[in-house]
């Protein structure tokens, strides 16, 4: 009876997030999932998928229509992607359960850290709204950082953004560039990984079909809601608290 009314109100949460502050939301599903209602592993990585799946399909058309995606460098990251991803899929199911959730936990952990060094730096330069062009494109770094996103989610479930972003970055992308091509090549990554595991037997349905009830609906709240709304405001007060969420159940999964 929990997962009936829970599992909507986590989907609307997430969804709601993707929307407002362009974040995967990959590992809060599957930290939820597992750390907090039992899933296994394998099972909530193709439920992260699917849900992601439709978020960023709607981002992605968004992105399109405002100039936003670089298709060369979303495309060639998409080769890489679909690599790690079809890899990760498979090693998941020869992992153990217990290696699984530590492995689940560390990665969890990193992604805390990362976001905390985010954090940080937003917080001595607020005034940096750009990121700096690096260097020229370089398609073996490419499909390397798309492989370790693909990787990402194949195996774990997560939306693989991290690698993704910071490839982008490398490669001199814009920021609105950097966040519209992430979410094309994310958008392709989980499509990839939500049909392995479905071939795997992965996924259970029931799952999907109450997260998508939540995230749906939340996806489609989201830009009503920022009419209201100070976005600048609103990602500062929901990113400490997402980085102690992630927090507790990276810790939660690597002692379970």
């Amino acid at each position: 009876m929990l997962r009936y009314i829970a599992l909507p109100i986590v989907g609307f949460v997430v969804g709601l997030l993707v929307i407002s502050l362009g974040g995967g939301g990959g590992a809060v599903y599957v930290g939820i999932l597992t750390a907090f209602f039992g899933i296994s592993p394998a099972i909530a990585a193709s439920t992260s998928l699917a849900t992601i799946i439709p978020t960023s399909a709607v981002g992605t058309y968004s992105h399109w229509k405002a100039g936003n995606v670089n298709f060369k460098y979303g495309f060639t990251m998409l080769i890489g992607g679909v690599i790690g991803c079809v890899t990760g899929s498979f090693c998941s199911r020869l992992l153990s359960q217990s290696f699984y959730n530590k492995l689940t936990g560390v990665i969890l952990l990193l992604l805390c850290v990362q976001m905390f060094i985010s954090f940080l730096n937003k917080r001595k330069h607020p005034e940096n709204t750009e990121i700096v062009k690096g260097k020229k494109s370089d398609t073996v770094k490419a499909v390397i950082f798309g492989m370790l996103g693909g990787a990402m989610a194949g195996l774990i479930g997560l939306s693989g953004g991290a690698p993704i972003i910071a490839g982008l970055s490398i490669l001199g992308c814009r920021a609105l560039e950097t966040v519209g091509t992430s979410i094309l090549v994310l958008f392709g990554i989980s499509v990839v990984g939500f049909l392995l595991h479905l071939g795997l037997g992965n996924v259970e349905w029931g799952l999907v079909g109450l997260l998508l009830i939540g995230t749906v609906t939340g996806a489609f709240i989201g830009p009503i809601i920022l009419k209201h709304i100070d976005k600048k405001k609103l990602e500062k007060a929901l990113q400490p608290i997402l980085l102690v969420m992630l927090t507790i159940m990276g810790v939660i999964l690597l002692f379970k």
